[in-house]
């Protein structure tokens, strides 16, 4: 059976082709990401083992000791001493113990000629022995006095250094200038992934870093030492809350940290893939079902020399199995194309992040295994109704299509919408913790039910639209509205395919749309009229004190975001300045934050592990535990768990850093002039330091959104390109289903434009009427996780009544064009012959 399915493929391969596409293009979303993320996995692996591969022992913080989980690249706090590094020294088996510190800052690029580093930069304090740097001269020497530096030589040439330039260095504390008297080469090819490296002195280091001390300590060990023994000694010796571990051991602690992150990004392409294949198997469903109907009589005769109904089973899921293959190597195939040609991207806008863009096994695995799930899931239900053809179907001069009722499908779709609303209803007005997830689960039962009950809709709605289409368009709209109103399950399966690709856009729209809106709503409770944040970390107290001498400033709000634990889970701690924060911003809490009076705030979450205002709770921070009276509470459930006032988070997390401030000007004072002389005196001690006035920030944030949204709808298209193709297919196989009766209305009469106009209004008819389902749906669920997410600050929906347009414009069009193919077939069919054809 098998050699039979694969002789009817070869037969006419035509009637799969454009399911193969559309299978590929699922698959190849899969496939690209896979590949793609491969290659960004090898490039940090490759990273990692340069930075760590070649150290014996690396001396740390222990990362079970932080409140947060940090950033491996990011500097780290001096938490070790000069006692420790002698006390390191001192174990057996250790030939060189280094203290070292990784500095908060970043290297400028040359005015005029230099480029920004796409990586940042990591500066770090110079030993001179490659085995501690990790890096070795490439011209001139190392530093050697306090105010030489040395840069890779990839970072010297992109910022537009050459040796005995002057070097600018942004810092915590304003601008450093050193003299370039060297460049290096990390490692065997200076692969740093984009950033640029730097060193400096020991003591130009600590005066950088604000403190004696450091964050690591390297450790080489001597000839023929154990370097698990050498661990074991110095953790007897360095403090508690640090650890040491083998360079080979850190090697794989961070790859497979960044596997966990690019596991994500896998994970969300395997959900794009297969709402992508989800679409494709509407597709797959109408394709085998055209097909079986085409064939009752071939069906028919082989039930009549013995083949059992099973036999003839597999027939058709053989023929499944081989489109499913065909169509997930194309797949594997395009979608490597894309990997290259995103790496190639990566590499033109100079970031090499990336290592050898090779095709992955779990690429190939994956692309398969979804390609051949949906193929064959969407062909079962096909292959059983072949199965049960009678062999008296092959006496038959035509082919029959057994219509069932629709009763059954109604029924099942019903349940399916009816459960989706309840779970709707209970997520938005039942109170239930975390409501936005009976609201996603909802949706999801409403999008099958909507599906399976399409054609109740659809077959009515063409009927009803028969006199309209006879009106406009004479006997060819006629005509369409029959054809789609006969066969009621493959319109409405071609329809529900574009339902679901134009509601997810939809659903995206409404709700990106709804976020802006939002986003707007909170900028305009914001009294200050100049917002400021540091584009490299922290803002320099430095800074804030130029901003607040300008005598046209009358307050400044400083606000800064630090980990806590309490009752030994993690949370967010928010400290600002509560003598200014009712000033410049009107948060939501009750009472207003300026009467915090020395306590604590909590947010929702906190408020439901029992914590209500009048009790009294102890927080735990880097630099110690205090206990505070709870005051009052804030709205929003967006995750900043506590606030308190400045004095009370120094307690806590030392310093605060701080992340934002907020400028009040005098009464008058023009906000252009005022930011652009704070900007010119902060130019050359804190160019990090940006300002901005809230409507540019608004339209900045706007601009990242309409950004995630692009990405998101192009993702999505695939989807809608795959039934768009779904609707070029079914016209197809429709067309060669029906070629007698074409036959005939040509005969009769009916011209070539005619069908092509018939095959055309059918095609518009199921896109618009997808679309319209579509955007119905999209914009109803996109409204119900908005409103289910109000904990979360969203505050009203914003419905995007542009983008509602342009997807039935394009629908239409679309229609248009996904009936070109169909029609120009049909309108070229022979008359005679298409009357002598079976079927």
């Amino acid at each position: 059976m098998f050699r039979l399915a694969l002789k009817s493929v070869k037969q006419k391969p035509g009637r799969l082709i454009l399911t193969a596409i559309a299978v590929a293009l699922g698959v190849s979303l899969v496939a690209a990401t896979f590949t793609f993320t491969s290659a960004l996995r090898s490039g940090f692996n490759d990273l990692f083992e340069n930075i760590y591969g070649s150290t014996d022992v690396v001396v740390e913080q222990d990362p079970n000791a932080q409140i947060d989980e940090g950033d491996p690249f990011e500097a780290g706090d001096a938490i070790f001493t000069a006692d420790d590094v002698t006390a390191v020294q001192a174990v057996d088996g250790v030939e060189i113990a280094h203290g070292g510190m990784q500095l908060n800052a970043m290297v400028m690029p040359k005015e005029d000629t230099g480029q920004p580093s796409f990586g940042g930069t990591q500066m770090f304090n110079w030993y001179g022995d490659p085995r501690i740097d990790l890096s070795t001269i490439v011209d001139g020497h190392g530093p050697e006095a306090d105010s030489e530096i040395v840069l890779d030589l990839d970072g010297a040439e992109s910022l537009g250094y050459a040796i005995g330039d002057t070097v600018r260095v942004s810092t915590e504390e304003g601008v450093e200038e050193f003299t370039l008297v060297g460049t290096v080469r990390f490692g065997a090819d200076n692969d740093l992934q984009g950033a640029v490296l730097a060193f400096v002195t020991d003591a130009a280091a600590e005066a950088i870093q604000g403190e004696p001390g450091f964050s690591t300590i390297t450790v080489v060990t001597a000839e023929g030492a154990n370097k698990d023994d050498v661990v074991a000694g110095i953790n007897q010796v360095i403090p508690d809350g640090t650890r040491a571990i083998t360079g080979e051991d850190k090697v794989e602690e961070q790859v497979e940290q960044m596997g966990t992150f690019l596991n994500y990004i896998n994970i969300f392409a395997i959900a794009f893939g297969l709402i992508a294949l989800f679409v494709g198997s509407y597709i797959i469903v109408n394709t085998f079902r055209i097909i079986v109907t085409q064939r009752t009589r071939e069906f028919g005769l082989l039930r009549a020399i013995g083949a059992t109904g099973k036999q003839v089973r597999a027939t058709v899921l053989a023929e499944a199995t081989i489109l499913g293959i065909v169509g997930s190597t194309l797949g594997i195939i395009v979608g490597y194309l894309f990997a290259l040609a995103a790496a190639g991207l990566v590499k033109l806008i100079g970031a090499d992040l990336l290592g050898t863009v090779t095709l992955p096994l779990t690429a190939v695995l994956w692309s398969y295994v979804l390609g051949l799930i949906v193929t064959l899931g969407a062909a079962i239900a096909p292959a059983i109704h072949a199965s049960q053809i009678s062999p008296m179907e092959a006496l038959r001069e035509a082919a029959t299509d057994s219509r069932k009722p629709l009763a059954r499908r109604n029924v099942v779709g019903g349940a399916l919408a009816l459960l989706g609303v309840v779970a709707v209803i209970v997520g938005l007005y039942t109170g239930v913790a975390k409501p936005f997830i009976y609201v996603g689960a909802g949706a999801v039962l409403l999008v099958l039910g909507a599906t399976l009950l399409a054609a109740q809709v659809l077959v009515p709605l063409a009927y009803g639209l028969r006199g309209v289409l006879t009106a406009w368009m004479g006997v060819d709209g006629k005509l369409a509205a029959n054809n789609i109103h006969r066969e009621p399950r493959r319109s409405s399966n071609t329809a529900a395919a574009i339902m679901i690709g134009v509601m997810l856009l939809a659903l995206t729209s409404t709700f990106t749309e709804s976020l802006k809106a939002t986003l707007t709503s909170q900028f305009q409770q914001m009294h200050a009229q100049i917002i400021v944040v540091g584009t490299q970390g922290a803002i320099p107290q430095g800074a804030i004190d130029i901003i607040e001498a300008n005598s046209d400033v009358d307050a400044v709000t400083i606000l800064g975001v630090d980990p806590v634990r309490f009752d030994g889970e993690n949370y967010t701690l928010t400290s600002f300045d509560a003598d200014t924060i009712d000033k410049t911003i009107d948060i939501p809490t009750e009472p207003a934050l300026g009467e915090i009076d020395g306590g604590v705030y909590v947010d929702p979450v906190i408020e439901a592990l029992g914590v209500k205002v009048g009790d009294e709770i102890t927080l735990e921070g880097d630099e110690g535990s205090v206990t505070l009276p709870v005051t009052g509470t804030y709205a929003n459930d967006d995750g900043s768990h506590f606030w308190v006032d400045w004095e009370t988070g120094t307690e806590l997390v030392g310093e605060p850093d701080i992340l934002q401030a907020l400028v009040l000007l005098n009464e008058g004072a023009d906000a252009d002039e005022v930011q652009s002389t704070l900007e010119d005196a902060l130019a050359d001690e804190y160019p990090a330091v940006l300002l901005q006035q809230p409507d540019q920030l608004q339209q900045l944030i706007s601009t990242v959104i309409d950004f995630i949204l692009a990405v998101i709808s192009a993702l999505l298209l695939t989807a809608l390109l795959i039934a768009l193709l779904g609707v070029a297919n079914t016209l197809l196989l429709s067309v060669t289903e029906r070629t007698r009766e074409i036959g005939l209305l040509r005969a009769v009469g009916l011209k070539r434009g005619s069908i092509w106009k018939m095959i055309t209004i059918e095609s518009m008819v199921m896109a618009i009427f997808g679309t319209i389902l579509g955007m119905i749906l999209g914009v109803g669920l996109g409204s119900a996780l908005v409103l289910s997410l109000e904990d979360q600050g969203f505050n009203g929906v914003a419905i995007p009544w542009f983008w509602l347009a342009v997807y039935t414009v394009l629908a239409a069009i679309a229609g248009v064009l996904a009936a070109i193919w169909p029609a120009w077939r049909a309108s070229r069919l022979d008359i005679l012959q298409a009357i002598a054809a079976d079927g």
